[in-house]
């Protein structure tokens, strides 16, 4: 070693000394799924005595016995099942770092979004598509969130959060206000047209665990009358509730971004088109020390033409249902 060069950390030259070749490895795992040297040789294109080699170094490297032999042919060992979970768990996180090596390889950009599990499946996954293929270089990662957390520390570039807009050191975007309407199952809608309170009263009400006065602000903006506005079985996020309603247990009070599919195919079905308007909104939240990063701001001009669409497409479902 050269003088004055920085000397590997010796817990590192330990841990290389105990490293057996990926060959070895690899001989290992597969005479483990066959119970057979031969058949493992076979596979990887081997001699079998190859194979009874690669096998042999790990032992003697460790000090262990991996198989024993029968007339049935190979037996792990205890020790031997013990290594076989450990070195699976491992080649199949090497594996992935590798595909994840591959992926970043040819992006110019990463991007990590966090959001919350409905809005991204409901809202988020069918329309990145147009992101994807208007920032084809760009890597989007998206991860489910719920509540706040540390932007600084967490290595998230932005979150797209219902709510209010104060985090600290972050910066907001407001994408759009979230407003309400009641849908049930086609199924559930009587043969004659009966008013809607009257109906409402003979369904459950469907409620959200975090919007607890949604059908009791509707009923008072309606102008209508329920005996028990806030009973019913709740449930935590949007997608749950439309799966429920879907299933035929009653009415939910939803935005319509939300269940657009389920009303074009007409497996909902609008109520009414009073709508009630949450109290908070639709932000996305960024680290201020990001703001300079290009794909976060491609990301986010792209994010508020989205909920823009999103909006417009909201009014022109309202205005077809009423007429």
């Amino acid at each position: 070693m050269h003088a004055g060069a920085p000397s590997a950390p010796r817990n590192v030259i330990d841990r290389e000394g105990m490293l057996p070749p990926i060959s070895a490895l690899r001989a290992f795992l597969f005479s483990a799924q066959y119970r057979s040297f031969s058949k493992a040789a076979d596979e990887l294109g081997m001699t079998q005595s190859g194979v009874s080699r690669a096998i042999k170094s790990i032992e003697e490297l460790a000090g262990a016995t991996l198989f024993e032999r029968t007339g049935h042919g190979l037996i792990l060992t205890e020790q031997g099942r013990v290594y076989l979970d450990d070195v699976q768990t491992i080649v199949d996180e090497l594996g992935a770092a590798t595909l994840r090596l591959s992926t970043f390889a040819d992006a110019d950009e990463t991007l990590s979004i966090a959001t919350l599990p409905s809005l991204g499946g409901r809202w988020l996954a069918p329309r990145i598509r147009r992101f994807m293929a208007q920032y084809p270089r760009i890597e989007v990662r998206i991860t489910a969130q719920i509540g706040h957390f540390d932007l600084a520390n967490s290595g998230i570039d932005g979150v797209i959060h219902y709510g209010n807009d104060v985090w600290p050191d972050s910066l907001s975007e407001f994408l759009m206000d979230e407003v309400t309407v009641p849908a049930c199952s086609p199924e559930l809608l009587p043969a004659d047209p009966a008013p809607i309170d009257a109906l409402l009263r003979e369904l459950t009400l469907i409620q959200h665990l975090h919007r607890p006065t949604a059908w009791r602000d509707w009923f008072r903006i309606a102008g209508l009358a329920h005996p028990h506005p806030m009973a019913g079985p709740r449930f935590e996020q949007y997608i749950m509730g439309i799966e429920a309603a879907l299933s035929g247990m009653g009415a939910i009070m939803m935005p319509p971004f939300m269940m657009l599919s389920e009303l074009r195919d007409k497996r909902l079905a609008l109520l009414d088109r009073t709508v009630v308007q949450s109290p908070w909104g639709y932000h996305f939240i960024y680290p201020k020390s990001r703001r300079s990063k290009p794909a976060l701001m491609r990301f986010r001009r792209w994010l508020r033409h989205e909920a823009k669409r999103t909006w417009g497409e909201t009014q022109l479902l309202l205005d077809e249902s009423g007429g």
